[in-house]
């Protein structure tokens, strides 16, 4: 079986193609360009040098956020297209569970997305990737205070990681070439999930509003509505 992983949670590009056994090709680009210029032509090159084609591929992998919203949006569209057009199935996984799982430690791995605003997309899993704190936008101030009442020992994952790691206590960083990109872990988890989902039902998963529903919002309350 062949899968082809994407992720645009954040800056970062990623396309990953794997069978049962192997990676076959990772391909991440971290650039000024949108994802909807980069990913399409990405995913076609890999294919290519790879002596693949679109038929080839078995099962689609999506990272569903939360993260960029524009990325977001952009992936999960591609990766819903590409899904229908070739009548393959596609299964969402979370970007913080992909990011945690590109740690083997057995410490607690907090794997952690700028939301800008001094918040963050956090959690915390244990070794067995069961989830201790949820899925969720918080202040950096409440999510270290929750990380650091756990007292355990942690591993700091993911593309701010270094940003805040004084504010966490006995923390270690993952190295940057595991911090922020999750193909790898995202065709680890796509072998391990067994669920069927509704091609039309899936949606990024955001964890807040865009900036345009908060300001229809803010201008709803204010003329009453």
């Amino acid at each position: 079986m062949n899968i082809l992983a994407i992720d645009t949670s954040t800056m970062i590009s990623t396309v990953t193609i794997a069978n049962d056994s192997e990676i076959l090709g990772d391909f991440n680009v971290n650039q000024q360009k949108t994802h909807s210029e980069s990913l399409v032509p990405m995913i076609e090159t890999l294919l290519e040098l790879l002596g693949m084609e679109f038929k080839d591929i078995d099962e689609f992998v999506i990272a569903e956020g939360p993260g960029s919203f524009t990325g977001l949006r952009i992936g999960m569209t591609i990766a819903k297209t590409l899904a229908q057009v070739n009548d393959k199935k596609l299964i969402p996984i979370s970007t913080l569970l992909a990011l945690a799982n590109n740690s083997s430690s057995d410490k607690l791995k907090v794997p952690m997305l700028d939301a800008r605003g001094n918040r963050v997309y956090g959690a915390v899993y244990d070794k067995e990737f069961n989830e201790i704190i949820k899925e969720d936008l918080y202040t950096i101030e409440d999510f270290s205070k929750l990380v650091n009442d756990l007292d355990k020992e942690i591993e700091l994952i993911g593309d701010i990681s270094l940003k805040y790691q004084d504010l966490f206590e006995k923390e270690k960083v993952l190295p940057i070439n595991f911090r922020n990109t999750i193909g790898k872990s995202l065709i680890k988890l796509a072998l391990e999930n067994k669920n069927d989902y509704d091609l039309y039902q899936l949606v990024p998963n955001y964890l807040r509003k865009s900036q345009a529903e908060r300001e229809l919002l803010r201008n709803d309350q204010k003329n009453g509505n």
